[in-house]
């Protein structure tokens, strides 16, 4: 019996089953740890700043060398419910060496929490971010976001609520339709209902006018993680927004994030182009 289009309950769940498919995950999770404590002592940070009570409800900032530059806010995956930003903070060094701030948001994880408080938490992370820009020193007008597969749907659905105006959002490997998500084994953890799936659905919400979008996932991930991204691009040119889609051939679900954070690839250069853009048209308009 099909779940969901033409896929078995049992396929559909080996689908979103990226772990599955990567029998040496650990190691890629590890190595990531190791990066990003190693990004973190080379550079001046300002480290767990809180948003909120909870101990997950903190951001890091890692400052460029002039004021007045953009900012870049990186959010984590981890199927909502695993992952820490400490892990990720070798992706920042590509837009240090560029002149560009990065911030790394956490919150509060499933099961915990529903979709909701999530959404909530980052969406606030970002608002607080914004307010500090001129403590902070980055230029409020050039904000981007990007994440990592549940990351890549949470910087979409804050992006496409209005949690703070940005300038574009990076999806990587994400999740844009949360629909055969519900469906799969990940909905014992997340309990989302039909209507937390469509409310929760980036697909589903048009980003604001004229904002960009970058797009990648591996091209060795599954079907469903390519339809995802397909679907999600479609839709947002459909809706004349300007969106890029670029390709990582050899990546899987864990190794398209050292793609991310090698400063030659093509998703980095194409991120440096649209912030360097944007960073102009922004200085324009003051």
């Amino acid at each position: 019996m099909n779940n969901y289009r033409d896929y078995t309950q049992e396929e559909l769940d080996r689908q979103y089953n990226v772990r599955l498919g990567i029998p040496d995950f650990q190691a890629f999770f590890d190595r990531f740890a190791a990066a990003g404590q190693a990004a973190r002592a080379r550079h001046p940070h300002l480290a767990d700043v809180a948003y909120g009570e909870h101990a997950l409800q903190t951001w890091d900032f890692f400052p460029a060398a002039n004021n007045g530059r953009p900012l870049l806010v990186f959010i984590h995956g981890g199927y909502w419910r695993s992952l820490d930003k400490h892990q990720f903070s070798h992706l920042a060094l590509p837009y240090l060496a560029a002149d560009i701030n990065v911030a790394l948001l956490n919150y509060r994880l499933a099961p915990e929490v529903r979709m909701g408080s999530i959404a909530a938490d980052c969406g606030f992370a970002l608002r607080q971010l914004c307010s500090k820009a001129g403590a902070l020193g980055f230029d409020a007008q050039a904000v981007w976001l990007m994440g990592h597969s549940a990351g890549a749907h949470l910087a979409t659905l804050i992006a496409a609520l209005g949690a703070a105006p940005v300038r574009g959002v990076c999806g990587i490997s994400g999740l844009y339709d949360l629909e055969p998500v519900r469906l799969s084994y990940l909905n014992e953890i997340l309990h989302l209902s039909p209507g937390d799936a469509a409310q929760a659905s980036p697909i589903l919400r048009p980003l604001p006018p004229g904002m960009d979008a970058l797009l990648c996932v591996g091209g060795l991930e599954s079907d469903e993680f390519h339809r995802q991204q397909d679907s999600y691009a479609a839709c947002l040119r459909q809706s004349e927004h300007a969106v890029r889609v670029v390709a990582a051939p050899q990546a899987h679900h864990l190794s398209i994030i050292d793609v991310a954070a090698d400063p030659a690839s093509p998703l980095t250069r194409a991120m440096l182009d649209l912030i360097d853009k944007s960073s102009g048209a922004s200085a324009r308009t003051r």
